[in-house]
């Protein structure tokens, strides 16, 4: 005997109007989580590089990326992220500032060597300079030690 299932459209109408109706139980789960979703990452990570590494897990993503193929990300940022890109940024622009400005600091706080004529080699010990010094940065907020 077959399994009686509501017809999608009545299914993806319940779930629109539920999830809509939702809200504050969607906050309040975020406000008070069971557990540390940090913390629980962490102990996950050995898992995950398990999991990552595994011939299933390969072919599982390259499934879905064939199903989705371009047409699928791109109708997502086209219908739902265009729209919601002014706001996300104007959201997330006190953090961005936050992380951007150590290094920003670090740039402006390098004594570059002097500039030589076009193509010269002098010109190429400017840029590794920065990019050492924002690496070192990287390192020193991450705890590690500075490279050389």
């Amino acid at each position: 005997m077959a399994i009686k299932v509501k017809d999608v459209n009545a299914s993806m109408q319940k779930y629109t109007a539920n999830t809509a109706n939702a809200v504050a139980a969607y906050k309040a789960g975020i406000q008070s989580p069971k557990q540390s979703q940090s913390a629980a990452a962490i102990a996950a990570i050995p898992t995950w590089q398990q999991a990552v590494q595994s011939p299933q897990a390969a072919a599982a993503m390259k499934t879905g990326l064939n199903a989705a193929g371009d047409t699928g990300w791109q109708a997502g940022a086209l219908n739902k992220g265009a729209a919601r890109y002014p706001q996300g940024t104007q959201l997330g622009a006190p953090k961005w500032a936050q992380n951007v400005a150590p290094y920003l600091q670090v740039i402006a706080g390098l004594n570059l060597p002097v500039k030589g004529i076009r193509g010269a080699a002098q010109n190429y010990a400017r840029v590794q300079a920065v990019g050492q010094a924002l690496h070192n940065a990287k390192l020193a907020k991450s705890g590690l030690p500075a490279s050389s």
